[in-house]
């Protein structure tokens, strides 16, 4: 198993409100967690790292996963304690008032992948030059595109397409999502609206199709990304089933 994960400022922002960490319990089983937050300050920065430190430290302490069943209820029950932590944190000053966060949670335990998330994080699956969104986002031109009013060409570049419909510690109930998909050779990319605004799908692909070690694959995705975008923050992992790995934060 090899996993990297890496976040940068970017070339406008004053504060990097993006924060991912990954944990691996051993060989075959290992934890993402990315958020990208919000908020005035450093609000932001602080529900993001108050909801990504929260999952994974329950996730270290957490015995085994059974079934398919299990990890989906732990997984909302993750989300929505990072959610009542956030709140309840929110409250202590001014500064951080209405404070909250995006999350991605992307678990790979033996050929499969288990994603949850609330917000517009991304998880994608890239395998042989075709790269496939596991993740809807909670977004305004989202319900535009599936009703129909405009198209997903026009989504691109609506002038409301950040515009988010629920976010850890700022909606009064979560949906989050949950599915899981059989993986082989693959590669797991789990990143923030800054990764995916900055770069176009066939940018994506162009990267992760070479033959790199994905701590070459990330810094090319991190200049790339700089270099046509660099608007907001860029934080992402990548994850496959192949090398090895040493838990970080970033």
């Amino acid at each position: 198993m090899e996993v990297i994960a890496m976040s940068d400022i970017g070339n406008v922002r004053t504060v990097n409100q993006d924060y991912v960490r990954y944990f691996q319990k051993n060989d075959n089983e290992c934890l993402i967690v990315l958020c990208d937050g919000m908020g005035g300050h450093n609000a932001g920065e602080v529900a993001s790292q108050l909801t990504c430190d929260d999952i994974i430290e329950h996730y270290q302490n957490h015995g085994d996963f059974h079934n398919e069943e299990d990890i989906r209820i732990w997984m909302m029950e993750m989300i929505n304690h990072a959610h009542e932590l956030v709140k309840s944190k929110s409250h202590i000053s001014d500064d951080l008032e209405g404070m909250g966060t995006t999350v991605v949670l992307a678990l790979l335990k033996d050929d499969y992948i288990y994603i949850s998330h609330v917000g517009d994080s991304r998880a994608y699956f890239y395998e042989n030059h075709e790269l496939k969104q596991l993740t809807k986002d909670d977004t305004l031109v989202n319900v535009l595109v599936d009703s129909g009013t405009i198209s997903k060409d026009e989504a691109l570049y609506h002038p409301q397409k950040n515009v988010l419909l629920q976010a850890v510690g700022v909606s009064d109930i979560l949906k989050i999502s949950f599915m899981f998909q059989e993986i082989d050779n693959g590669i797991i990319l789990v990143c923030s609206d800054g990764l995916y605004n900055s770069l176009f799908d066939s940018q994506l692909i162009d990267i992760l199709q070479k033959e790199l070690s994905l701590e070459k694959m990330g810094k090319e995705l991190m200049e790339s990304a700089n270099t046509y975008g660099g608007k907001d923050n860029i934080g992402f992992a990548l994850i496959s089933k192949k090398g090895v790995v040493n838990n970080e934060s970033c």
